[in-house]
């Protein structure tokens, strides 16, 4: 008789035992793990901006004070004219290789994008995923 038993689970690892004779440690993606958070970022950050891929902000720490903080925009591409997550939360981002009006808006990415066609299409997506931790952006 076959079975997997799962014996641990890590955000990156799955440890698996088939028929308690073998032992297999599998890596995994951690966007295939469990779906990303919505980003929380906006809430104790200003003055909000992008440019291509780099998100940049002031954000809140602890005591109060703001600190200048960026982070590079992983996973998101153009499709055909779309903002469209790659399906990898570790990926970097391409869209900023054919949308050349970017913005942001909040923790919403804005951008006029290349179709297939040529022609461009306004687009948004929310970014997912980036949080504060005391003044400085970082993936949650």
């Amino acid at each position: 008789m076959s079975y997997l038993t799962k014996l641990s689970q890590s955000p990156r690892l799955i440890t698996l035992v088939a028929c308690s004779a073998m032992l297999a440690t599998i890596p995994i993606d951690a966007a295939f793990a469990r779906p990303t958070s919505p980003s929380t970022y906006q809430n104790s950050c200003r003055n909000i901006r992008v440019s291509g891929d780099i998100l940049t902000a002031s954000c809140r720490r602890i005591n109060g004070t703001f600190n200048l903080t960026s982070i590079r925009i992983r996973g998101i591409e153009n499709i055909d004219g779309k903002l469209r997550y790659t399906g990898r939360s570790t990926a970097p981002s391409t869209y900023q290789n054919s949308c050349p009006s970017i913005g942001v808006a909040g923790a919403t990415l804005s951008a006029s994008c290349r179709r297939i066609n040529g022609t461009f299409n306004p687009t948004s997506i929310r970014i997912r995923g980036i949080e504060n931790i005391n003044g400085v952006l970082k993936y949650s």
